[in-house]
């Protein structure tokens, strides 16, 4: 196959550390498959985001038959190293077992108890993902800088921090010790301290704007190997669950992959007008570079309307239920499709349900463990504000805005719903969206962050103003508009 001069520039590289941003659809999958062929007596590890990413990679290198190329997600690889199969694993700490077995007597009966049991379990999370080592003061610190958090959180943190900082150790001496479940990433951290030697020449890394960072702690601990970082910096949307830039965060050559294969000139430049007016307003210079396709992909008022299959794209949870109503209530049938799986938007579940038992003040049905903990809706509002977790405030909006219609809107959604090759219509977030493409994308309105919404954030008074988070939003609606290949609906910005 033909490649670009910027892909043979990264094939035919020999940096010792290489920093490679590619832009959406530039086809970096390809490239690192030919720098592997191009490389045939080097031992080459592919970290891959993903388990279906490892599925992909490890069938093209099949095909080619590159027997020099090992893929693994850097989880894998993890388990393999640090005896991942000896723990009882489980995917997320429950704030009720925090609550019952680690949070001291006194708080207990309080809701403060749960404000303080979903401290401890997010501090573990940090540490989890973090470079840092130590269960001290710094940790704390760099928490607080990472995550903002609200008074209340503040609060504890000054008075309870070194206590908080004992019970951490605690939580993690019991999954260690088989007393408790372990996380996956606490295999991950156990890999980290192991520090392992891994038997390859070259590693690459791919999404290297969203690695956590231990697994940079990780792969720069390798400095036997030639190390490749492959990701978009644009795309980092990942940093609320701690994730990383590394292709910020080391030094080495930078090449760019800079035209996609996805979509027209004429859009891939008005993107990159919009990235940069975005940056612009945080002080940034215009740096986004992105060349389009010799094809015409529609946008704005050229925007096919009526083709299907359409995949429509929101920001947020909320707004994307909303757009699904708004399909289903609409002229026309529609069969659906939900990127992930539909239950995995938990419009509607067992918390979902309790939330709306306890709004109405029927307590007798609620299931949810942590639902029973508060006594009135109300509580459990300020429980989600205090404690900014955004799913459980994405709940109690959808019970709040439409209440026991909810239960009616789930069995009329999944009544319609299908595989995804045989949907008329296609809903994701944008987080979920990534890595896909579609022929046809509407960007749900109103959803997304325009410049005047960053405007007005940076001439705010407000002291909890971050310029991460909202450089993430420039980078959430850039991802969202590069998924569409023959026409796209863009949101304003």
């Amino acid at each position: 196959m033909s490649l670009t001069d910027e892909q043979v520039a990264v094939v035919e590289s020999e940096a010792p550390l290489l920093k490679v941003n590619a832009v959406a659809g530039s086809g970096k999958t390809t490239t690192l498959v030919e720098f592997a062929a191009h490389h045939p007596d080097c031992r080459i590890l592919y970290l891959a985001y993903n388990k279906s990413v490892t599925v992909e990679m490890r069938e093209k290198a099949r095909l080619r038959k590159l027997d020099n190329l090992t893929v693994y997600t850097i989880h894998a690889l993890a388990y393999r190293h640090a005896r991942g199969h000896s723990y009882e694993l489980e995917s997320e700490l429950s704030e009720w077992r925090l609550l019952d077995q680690y949070v001291p007597t006194s708080f207990k009966g309080a809701e403060l108890g749960l404000v303080y049991a979903w401290l401890l379990k997010d501090i573990v999370n940090f540490y989890l993902n973090a470079e840092l080592t130590q269960l001290d003061a710094e940790l704390l610190s760099a928490y607080a800088s990472a995550t903002l958090p609200g008074e209340e959180l503040k609060a504890l943190l000054a008075s309870r921090g070194e206590e908080m900082l004992g019970l951490v150790k605690n939580i993690l001496s019991d999954m260690k010790n088989r007393k408790a479940p372990a996380l996956h990433d606490f295999y991950l951290k156990m890999f980290q301290f192991a520090k392992v030697r891994l038997p390859y020449d070259i590693i690459l890394v791919d999404e290297a704007q969203d690695t956590s960072g231990v697994m940079l702690s990780i792969i720069n601990r390798q400095e036997h190997a030639r190390r490749i970082f492959v990701g978009d910096s644009y795309q980092q949307i990942y940093a609320f669950r701690h994730a990383v830039n590394s292709l910020e965060r080391v030094e080495g050559d930078s090449l760019w992959l800079s035209q996609t294969f996805r979509f027209g000139d004429a859009l891939a430049q008005q993107i990159s007008q919009r990235v940069n007016q975005g940056y612009e307003l945080l002080g940034a210079a215009p740096e986004f570079k992105m060349k389009g396709m010799d094809m015409d992909t529609r946008y704005g008022k050229r925007a096919v309307k009526g083709k299907y299959p359409l995949a429509v794209i929101a920001r947020s949870n909320l707004s994307l239920f909303e757009a699904a109503l708004g399909y289903l209530f609409g002229k026309g049938i529609r069969t659906m499709h939900f990127e992930g799986g539909y239950p995995s938007y938990a419009f509607m579940n067992g918390r979902v349900a309790s939330l709306l038992y306890l709004k109405e003040g029927k307590r007798d049905k609620i299931n949810d463990p942590l639902v029973k903990k508060f006594k009135a809706f109300e509580d459990v509002k300020r429980f989600a504000s205090d404690t900014q977790n955004h799913g459980l405030s994405t709940m109690i909006d959808l019970v709040s805005r439409y209440g026991t219609k909810l239960f009616d809107f789930d069995q009329k959604i999944k009544s319609r719903l299908v595989e995804k090759n045989q949907a008329d219509l296609i809903f994701t977030t944008t987080h979920k969206a990534k890595g896909q493409e579609y022929d046809y994308v509407e960007m749900v309105q109103d959803d997304f962050a325009t410049r005047s919404d960053i405007r007005k954030l940076l001439n705010s008074e407000k002291e909890d103003v971050s310029l991460v988070k909202i450089r993430e939003e420039i980078n959430v609606y850039y991802v969202a508009a590069t998924r569409g290949k023959k026409s796209i609906m863009l949101a304003e910005f």
